[in-house]
């Protein structure tokens, strides 16, 4: 199943190849519009000027070559310089960092690479760059050809400035004293090692451990200059839009401890009259020269490119291929089927970065969300995040709030919601795979090292919540819940969250049905009480009259209340109180009128309004963003997304119509949103900003899985419970129809929703009662689902 009909384009770009790629046509757009490519190990991301960064393992702190975060220049990264050997016109294979007039240009971001194609001074130039599959290599393919109808004869230079550690670095000129490089001339490569990485050793202190990598650019041709010094690259006072070394025959190459380390490989490339050329660079990262040697050696052949990227372009197509949907909105299903997941798996997951943040962390409640993009097509490493933020855990059922690969550095937290999200993803996985036997999956915990199974660390954090409770029978925030903002509210162990309140009441129901089928019912029992004394103590103290509450902060002042000036109203205390059935069947209609009346807006729901106008130390730091930006009444996407599912448990088919347009950056226009309109934005300004509607933050944020799971599993309405699949869709007015086909319980369901005459569902031709698909006694084999609805 692919998007059908035609995909929307704007002045700057347009889709395709199925919508799977989208074409940057217009080299100035009102921001960088990039893309980041990976694989488990290593990445790179990559801007349509060229600039950008690359890393192994860990995005921030294992960051391999030198990057400067600025979006309004946006010239700094790796590039391809070419000049014409006769005239000496210079220009680069990106329009960064020469910005050199191009006549023609294309910059192809698609799923696992982006392709540059430009022809300039009679050039035509791809420039081609992803990363294996799953080696730690990253390869440029460039193809040349002549358009002139003569013999031509260019001199290429690669070139980047290496990092080999901490990213940003505040302190460069310190950081480069320990930073090696040399050449390998057999190779055609240059080396760097730095002696220094800049994170503190338990062993040694800070400064005095090496950076566990080492990394080589290498050429597939032969080089006739290689250079390792920055300054004698670009010349005294040189800038890279001109370097002094390009405008000069023999190099005299500087390498090894005392210079300011780069790379550039300089060759001389002849093209036949009318004929073509393929070269290529391989930027390998390993443990020892050696593994990185190896890895040149495997890779630096335009054959082994060919046969890499092969891989990785079907690698995608497969990997999203088992669960699709179509719907009469083209651009949301290439949103959803494909550039969602692309974004939630390699950005989030893999990356865990962006163009606006390089984090590298593991963030508990984050990438444990994110991972449930896998649910429906690679379960297994669903189950694999889990494990590993088991055993993240301590315990004391208390987390890390991130933590950092290859270090195991991390941040013990104070926000209790942190705690749930283990029991919460788990319980997803249960409900899609029906396995209880993940129950049984071991990790140790930080802090004891024996193995406890997987629901002895789901039940400590659940009693650890239990202990943060107050007197009123309400979760205690403490330095935040899912909003990271409300960082001061409760720091006294006092504040209470009305909104982690509803959470945790959904999470007490999907437990006692958990500990009873695993033959707990004791705790089965214990839950359900809870459960009820839970809601009943939202009920008493969290209800403002027109919607719920946010919370009350340490001194016991209400946060969102209809007395408060500004910030007061909450996105979240409403959706989730109608989500997890906590708000009584009138309070979830007066609660979810007032989101209407108050949050929507044409670029979605606001997280809050009005915003905070200036700084209340007494709640946090999200009063300290400028009105209608990030979390202060923005529209922060990920929370948006949970709008959407509220408005079709509501039934609120206009609504939910609404809030996809709002949220689907393909149909954007780019003067006015400035954000890529193929990936989902971390936040979008709200009306109380000067620019309402612009969008930020893209790539890093967590809407991105849970924009695909609210549209499958509430819009299209085919959602996983426990004894079987429900069929429950609240499509848009405007949508007569909708397919999806999804694995499910070891069979493939090929549904069909159709919005005409009496409700009537069948299941391979016969008739269903009821709603529920039930489990299969054989699974296996496809079946074919048609659900009619009025």
């Amino acid at each position: 199943m692919s998007a059908s009909g035609r995909l929307p384009a704007n002045r700057y770009g347009h889709f395709s190849d199925g919508g799977t790629e989208y074409v940057v046509t217009d080299p100035r757009p009102p921001r960088p519009w990039a893309n980041v490519i990976a694989n488990e190990r290593v990445g790179l991301a990559i801007s349509h000027t060229g600039s950008g960064f690359s890393w192994i393992d860990n995005s921030q702190l294992a960051t391999v070559t030198r990057w400067q975060q600025d979006l309004a220049i946006d010239r700094s990264g790796k590039f391809v310089y070419a000049r014409d050997s006769e005239s000496g016109q210079l220009w680069s294979l990106s329009p960064s960092p020469v910005w050199a007039p191009l006549d023609r240009f294309a910059c192809r971001h698609g799923m696992g690479y982006t392709s540059f194609e430009t022809v300039a001074h009679r050039v035509a130039a791809r420039w081609t760059l992803f990363c294996d599959s799953a080696e730690s290599v990253e390869m440029w393919k460039i193809e040349l050809a002549d358009v002139s109808g003569r013999a031509r004869r260019l001199e290429l230079c690669a070139f980047l400035e290496w990092c080999c550690g901490v990213s940003p670095a505040p302190r460069r000129e310190f950081g480069r004293l320990f930073l090696e490089t040399w050449p390998d001339p057999e190779r055609r490569a240059v080396f760097a090692r730095n002696h220094m990485w800049d994170v503190p050793s338990p062993r040694d202190g800070h400064w005095n451990t090496s950076f566990p990598f080492v990394s080589a650019l290498a050429s597939t041709e032969p080089v006739s200059g290689a250079q390792g010094d920055k300054a004698a690259f670009l010349g005294r006072f040189g800038d890279f839009a001109s370097p002094e070394s390009l405008r000069h025959g023999a190099w005299t190459p500087l390498f090894g401890r005392h210079e300011d380390p780069i790379a550039a490989l300089r060759s001389t490339v002849d093209i036949p009259a009318g004929g073509a050329r393929t070269l290529g660079f391989v930027l390998a990262t390993a443990e020892s020269a050696e593994a990185t040697a190896a890895l040149v050696d495997r890779f630096c052949r335009i054959d082994a490119m060919d046969s890499s990227l092969a891989r990785v372009k079907t690698g995608w197509h497969e990997r999203l291929a088992a669960h699709r949907m179509e719907t009469p909105d083209p651009a949301l299903d290439t949103i959803a089927n494909d550039w969602a997941r692309y974004q939630a798996i390699v950005a989030r997951l893999w990356a865990r970065c962006g163009y606006y943040q390089q984090s590298g962390a593991f963030g508990f409640r984050d990438q444990l969300q994110d991972s449930q993009v896998w649910l429906t097509i690679e379960p297994e490493r669903c189950r694999e995040q889990i494990r590993l933020h088991a055993g993240h855990q301590f315990a004391d059922g208390s987390v890390y709030h991130w933590w950092h690969p290859l270090t195991e550095q991390g941040h013990l937290t104070k926000m209790t919601d942190d705690l749930l999200w283990l029991g919460f993803v788990a319980g997803s996985y249960i409900r899609e795979t029906g396995d209880l036997s993940i129950l049984d999956d071991a990790a140790p915990f930080l802090d004891e090292k024996t193995p406890a199974p997987l629901a002895d660390h789901v039940l400590r954090a659940f009693r650890r919540v239990f202990h943060r409770t107050s007197a009123r029978g309400i979760p205690l925030i403490g330095a935040g819940d899912w909003n990271d903002g409300l960082s001061a509210m409760g720091l006294e162990e006092k504040g209470e969250s009305f909104w982690l309140g509803h959470f945790l009441a959904g999470l007490l129901s999907d437990w006692a049905e958990i500990w009873r089928r695993s033959g707990r019912a004791d705790l089965a029992a214990d839950f359900e009480e809870r459960r009820a004394a839970l809601t009943a103590a939202i009920n008493a103290h969290g209800w403002d009259g027109g919607w719920y509450l946010r919370g009350t902060l340490d001194d016991g002042r209400p946060l969102g209340s209809s007395s408060s000036r500004v910030g007061r109203i909450f996105l979240n205390a409403q959706t989730w109180a109608i989500l997890n059935d906590v708000a009584p069947p009138d309070r979830a209609a007066t609660c979810f009128a007032a989101v209407k009346e108050h949050l929507v807006t044409e670029a979605g729901a606001l997280l809050l309004a009005p915003a905070f106008d200036a700084p209340v130390p007494e709640i946090g730091y999200i009063t300290r963003y400028a009105p209608g930006q990030r979390e202060n009444g923005g529209v922060y996407t990920h929370a948006a997304t949970w709008a959407i599912a509220a408005a079709a448990k509501r039934k609120d088919a206009d609504l939910v119509g609404r809030l996809l347009d709002a949220i689907n950056p393909a149909i954007k226009d780019p003067d006015r949103y400035f954000a890529e309109p193929y990936v989902l934005p971390g936040n979008v300004d709200g009306p109380d900003s000067p620019h309402h509607g612009r969008g930020a933050w893209t790539w890093y944020t967590g809407s991105a899985a849970w924009l695909h799971r609210v549209i499958a599993e509430w819009v299209l309405g085919v959602r996983p419970e426990w004894d079987g699949l429900r069929l429950d869709p609240c499509l848009p007015p405007d949508w007569r129809r909708a397919r999806m086909v999804r694995p499910w319980r070891g069979s493939v369901w090929d549904i069909e929703i159709e919005r005409a005459g009496s409700p009537r569902i069948e299941v391979d031709g016969r008739a269903l009662e009821g709603s529920l698909i039930l489990v299969p006694a054989q699974p296996g084999g496809r079946h074919r689902v048609r659900v009619q609805f009025a």
